[in-house]
């Protein structure tokens, strides 16, 4: 059985993502998708559940889900991307990783992913972060004129995909598909609309019906919009020791952040006022998530030692039995389990989870990452 890995947010699934598993279906046997739950890369809260969302691609095509833990999935392109690709390595049944890219060239990508994993130690690297360019433009600066495919955000994490997959020595094959339709932060659709422009319009199903596939329509009816005042107020709370732990504020961060959430009316000032040439407003987005859920820097692990399966079909049946004997590595639908050995970890999981599940119109009750069993496709 060919497998193919796609890793994703879906936040939320619509029809470049459905144009994208159908591609895959016309080499491979089987899809896994490898999801973040309910924080993404970018540093938000998912419009829909997990649960929503692994529906959303058993219904188009994949046949197993599995979630990468919270603590990576609002991360670094390269911290997330490590995270996934150790989560494909240990399944050890994985032939080949797709993704989708601006420029669709997978040649152009695996030299870029060389030229990326070589330059980080340079001098020039150096010089560059030394005068305050944060690490994706100072990377550039490095590079020269080849990054600039770097510049496009599924090009980036493309190439943090391969580099992740030479650091940890995960041998799979790449394969990329041209990204169709309008870019990611596009709010003007054409063909296709942006995930940003469905989001903003997810509440009027007639604006955004014809970018959606059918059957994953019905599942749009509860997204969840949590106010930002909301996680202003948690970032109002904290001392400037509180924030020195939390997750990727080095560089003596935690001042900027805690002079700033006492100034701060509103959110998107917190972040224009804390915004410099070093910090971009997508690694302080990334931090206000981080500090909401309290990831602590010092007791994260590198890469992630477990993933909840949180769907499947037939086809992932069979997959999930060619790997639930991993001793290494935790793959399993009961969250006890995880809960019980990766404490931590799985903490913070269980916390996301409580927190996005008041915000639906049906609020859920704590604990339903213990309660909720696997999506399962006949």
């Amino acid at each position: 059985m060919k497998i193919c890995a796609i890793i994703a947010e879906y936040n939320p699934f619509h029809k470049g993502h459905m144009h994208h598993i159908k591609n895959v279906k016309k080499f491979a046997d089987a899809i896994v998708i490898i999801l973040t739950g309910h924080t993404t890369q970018r540093g938000e809260f998912s419009i829909f559940n997990k649960w929503t969302k692994t529906k959303s691609a058993l219904f188009c095509g994949a046949n197993l889900v599995l979630e990468i833990p919270t603590i990576f999935s609002s991360a670094s392109a390269q911290r997330f991307s490590s995270a996934a690709i150790k989560i494909i390595k240990e399944m050890n049944c994985i032939n080949t990783l797709s993704f989708g890219s601006e420029i669709g060239k997978i040649e152009k990508i695996k030299e870029m992913a060389i030229i990326c994993k070589n330059i980080e130690k340079t001098e020039e690297m150096k010089y560059h972060l030394k005068k305050g360019e944060n690490y994706p433009k100072a990377r550039e600066l490095a590079i020269g004129e080849k990054a600039e495919i770097l510049k496009y955000p599924n090009n980036l994490l493309a190439v943090e995909y391969i580099k992740a997959a030479m650091n940890l020595n995960c041998k799979i094959s790449f394969h990329t598909i041209k990204r169709i339709g309008v870019n990611h932060d596009v709010l003007k659709p054409e063909e296709t609309a942006s995930s940003l422009y469905i989001r903003k319009n997810i509440e009027n199903i007639k604006k955004i019906e014809k970018f959606i596939p059918n059957r994953v329509l019905k599942l749009y009816s509860d997204p969840i919009h949590i106010p930002d005042k909301f996680l202003l107020n948690s970032l109002r709370k904290k001392t400037k020791e509180e924030f020195k732990k939390i997750f990727d504020t080095t560089e003596g961060l935690h001042n900027r952040l805690f002079k700033f959430s006492k100034q701060a009316t509103s959110l998107e000032e917190f972040l224009k006022l804390c915004k410099t040439k070093r910090y971009t407003l997508t690694r302080l987005k990334r931090i206000v998530i981080n500090s909401f859920l309290e990831i602590d820097m010092n007791k994260t692990t590198n890469l992630p030692q477990y993933s909840c399966v949180l769907g499947f079909d037939s086809i992932g049946r069979k997959i999930l039995n060619k790997i639930k004997k991993n001793k290494n590595f935790l793959f399993t639908t009961n969250f006890k389990e995880i809960y019980n050995k990766f404490n931590y970890s799985a903490k913070i999981d269980s916390s996301a989870t409580d927190f996005i599940l008041l915000f639906e119109k049906q609020p859920k009750p704590c604990g339903m990452n213990f309660k909720q069993k696997p999506i399962i496709l006949c």
